[in-house]
């Protein structure tokens, strides 16, 4: 029955979103400045998105420009749209302990890719912790999406 009302909750939170807070940005003009740009993912063996998707509609109506990758993403799409979208942010989410791993595997993966010094990385989740953002070179981490809001606009200076 649980997993029932998650569902139910996530498309909720879709439908708000692509019914009232995407029409007002347009509405108010669209294209308008941006405190930055965040690419934002579930990683790859996850497909848990609630809590991703709330973050992204609050970063996006704080002033944010979020690029959404979804769930389940593999790390070379991680890396891939990095080069190519050039966020001042990447936020990995993820919802299990077995898929926590991913995460640090794409940070390892940007530096690989010389792009860790062009990104910084917040890390999300329910099992993520602060010492496990620190661990894998994370440069936050964000308990709840209020503090994901705080955390960002402080990355981008904004704060």
């Amino acid at each position: 029955m649980f997993l029932v009302q998650l569902i139910v909750a996530g498309e909720a939170s879709k439908s708000v979103t692509s019914k009232y807070l995407e029409p007002l940005i347009k509405e108010t003009g669209g294209r308008r400045e941006t405190l930055g740009r965040v690419l934002i993912g579930t990683v790859a063996g996850d497909i848990h998105e609630i809590g991703k998707n709330i973050v992204a509609s609050m970063l996006t109506a704080a002033g944010f420009e979020v690029i959404d990758l979804g769930t389940d993403v593999p790390v070379e799409k991680f890396v891939e749209a990095v080069k190519k979208y050039e966020p001042d942010i990447l936020g990995l989410s993820a919802l299990l302990t077995t898929t926590m791993h991913v995460q640090k595997e794409v940070i390892e993966a940007l530096k690989k890719a010389d792009l860790r010094k062009k990104v910084k990385v917040i890390v999300g989740g329910s099992p993520v912790t602060k010492d496990w953002a620190e661990e894998i070179g994370a440069d936050g981490y964000a308990e709840n999406t209020v503090e994901a809001v705080k955390l960002a606009k402080k990355l981008v200076g904004a704060e």
